[in-house]
């Protein structure tokens, strides 16, 4: 039979129509497109505001990466750390006045707010994603250490819950898009369309697990948001770097090396960035006093060391073309430490997704400087190591070893360094898997309180009703007295007995609840028998069936005893709601415990 072209395509349309999957992908390309306008918006009000406040008025030496010109000249002017100090310190105040006044949620990274919301299945409220684009805007504008690609990822995922929340999606629905808007920001702010869907599905997670149902809205979102960020601002990486490649079998030694120093290096941000939090946390003043105080110690590790405030992106490109040398990018990752955690634990806006770069390459080019300047044999070009620390650094703090390797990858243009980025990757998070950064992610899927039921379920439907059902039992007949019964549930440890016929047959069940009613009426119990104060819409279960379908079976309906027949209907046993729940709790304990 010949089908003609336009029935062919007919009836794909039809398909798509009833299909949620292809619904659920035509929802992420919206929440790309919002978010790629949502970064453009975020991009053009950053760095006006950045280059007219840093460099026209305080001469700060801003730094772009090569393929990223400002949309405004910079001006060459001698740099005034008083009037830096004052613009970042007053940025701070206003930033942290209008976080307080208008949504607390916005205050800090971005990415985990949305993580803390995924797992807790709470709302991203409609102002959220404005009002973390305008103080995300001031806090970096203004000098702040961190990066924009953290305020685009909530941005994204504010744009992708609210578009949800307007079809009146499901809440899984919802979060799913939640997920593809911060795909969206990412992959479009920093021109990583692959690496930001696998790292959105990623970083909810300490351990290596996935949000597998959000990977293609996530992807979908990604790639739109990303070409809608290109069209505008080139279809160019981010950074140039010269040609590297991984061809010197000694080098896996200095890889190795590296390694270790970004797990360690990982460790001490950690400790340094939860520290600063906890002390900003004991500073019983408004948070804008805090912001401010923050912007202001920030402002004077930059009157000593520029490099030490902004978001550092020339740190990357200088480091990726050699331009530095290993003390000084040593030492500006370790100051990068402490500004990062003094910007961002004080409350102010900005990403800790880029920071993280940004100190990873310091560490990284500083240890390929100085194994080159010892061992000159053992590293061929310091600026491949630069590459590399990036992605173990990245990993080690943030716990998503697979998405910053394809994110190093795009970002950079150098797909040569794939192999070397694995094993450092590999090693630097397996030495720190007790560490994350993003303190809102859980272990994994088991420990999310979204996804906690589904694997109870799971757990539950592995198990048969006759691995717990009783087989020793009591029951009566039909024709049993009241007087009897009352009798036998004073010796036996049933709360409730079957009523079987002479072929094990199921008749009924007496139950505890209707006995105890009739409890105080002595003289009934001389003319009543089983029969009649016997259920006798009895629900049953078989020996095969699992406690999940059992369980909502019952439902919620006061059940206390369950007989177990065989396929004739004969009754072979009973299992009570007790051993049902005890069977609940071990699961959950055990999920608990993984």
């Amino acid at each position: 039979m010949k089908v003609s072209p336009i029935s062919e395509l007919m009836f794909i349309i039809k398909s798509l129509k009833h299909s949620q999957t292809s619904k659920m992908l035509i929802y992420a390309s919206i929440v790309g497109v919002l978010a790629g306008v949502g970064a453009i918006v975020f991009f053009v009000l950053l760095d006006l505001t950045s280059v007219t406040l840093l460099n026209h008025i305080a001469g700060f030496p801003i730094s772009h990466p090569t393929n990223e010109e400002p949309l405004i000249p910079l001006i060459h002017k001698p740099f005034n750390r008083i009037a830096f100090l004052i613009i970042i310190t007053i940025g701070g105040f206003i930033s942290g006045l209008l976080i307080h006044l208008l949504a607390e949620e916005t205050k800090g990274g971005g990415t985990g707010e949305v993580v803390k919301a995924y797992h807790n299945n709470q709302p991203i409220r409609k102002r959220v994603p404005f009002v973390k684009l305008i103080v995300s805007v001031i806090s970096l504008g203004v000098g702040g250490a961190g990066g924009r690609e953290g305020p685009a990822a909530q941005i994204g995922a504010g744009f992708g819950y609210q578009f949800g929340n307007f079809l009146k999606l499901t809440d899984k629905e919802k979060r799913i898009l939640m997920i593809a808007g911060l795909a969206g920001g990412v992959g479009a702010i920093f021109r990583s369309p692959m690496g930001a869907a696998i790292y959105a599905v990623e970083v909810l997670y300490k351990d290596i697990d996935f949000e597998y149902e959000a990977l293609l809205p996530a992807a979908i979102s990604s790639i739109i948001a990303y070409s809608i960020f290109s069209a505008k601002f080139g279809w160019v990486h981010m950074f140039s770097t010269p040609p590297l490649a991984f061809h010197n079998l000694r080098e896996f030694a200095s890889y190795t090396v590296l390694a270790v120093v970004c797990a360690l290096s990982a460790i001490a941000f950690i400790n340094i960035f939860n520290a600063s939090s906890n002390m900003f946390s004991r500073i019983k003043s408004p948070l804008y006093i805090k912001t401010a105080l923050g912007g202001f110690l920030v402002g004077l590790f930059a009157m000593f060391i520029p490099d030490s405030a902004g978001m550092g992106y020339g740190i990357m490109q200088s480091a990726f073309l050699n331009e530095t040398g290993f003390q000084m990018l040593l030492m500006l990752g370790l100051v990068r430490m402490f500004t990062t955690s003094i910007t961002l634990g004080s409350g102010n806006s900005v990403g800790l997704f880029a920071p993280t770069l940004v100190i990873g390459t310091a560490i990284g080019g500083g240890i390929g400087g100085l194994i080159k300047s010892i061992f000159p044999m053992m590293v061929d070009n310091p600026a491949s190591f630069a590459i590399v620390g990036m992605a173990g650094f990245f990993a080690a703090t943030n716990k998503t070893p697979l998405s910053i390797i394809i994110v190093v990858a795009e970002i950079t243009g150098n797909y040569e360094l794939i192999v070397p980025s694995m094993w450092v990757v590999a090693i630097s998070f397996l030495l720190t898997t007790r560490y994350s950064i993003e303190k809102h992610q859980v272990k994994n899927r088991a420990h999310s309180p979204i996804h906690k039921y589904e694997f109870v379920r799971d757990v539950l439907e592995g198990i048969k009703v006759k691995e717990l059902m009783k087989k020793d039992f009591v029951s009566v007949s039909n024709s049993t007295s009241l007087a009897k019964i009352f009798e036998i549930l004073s010796e036996a440890k049933q709360t409730d007995i079957p009523i079987i016929d002479n072929s094990n047959k199921l008749q009924g069940i007496v139950t505890l609840h209707v006995l105890k009613s009739i409890l105080g009426e002595g003289e009934l119990a001389d003319f009543l028998v089983a029969e009649d104060v016997a259920n006798k819409d009895v629900i049953t279960t078989t020996k095969e069936e699992n406690l999940n379908t059992l369980m909502h079976k019952i439902g919620f309906r006061e059940i206390n005893t369950i007989p177990v027949v065989d396929d004739e209907g004969k009754v072979i046993g009973i299992i009570t709601r007790k051993d049902i729940i005890k069977a609940y709790n071990d699961a959950t304990e055990k999920l608990h415990n993984r």
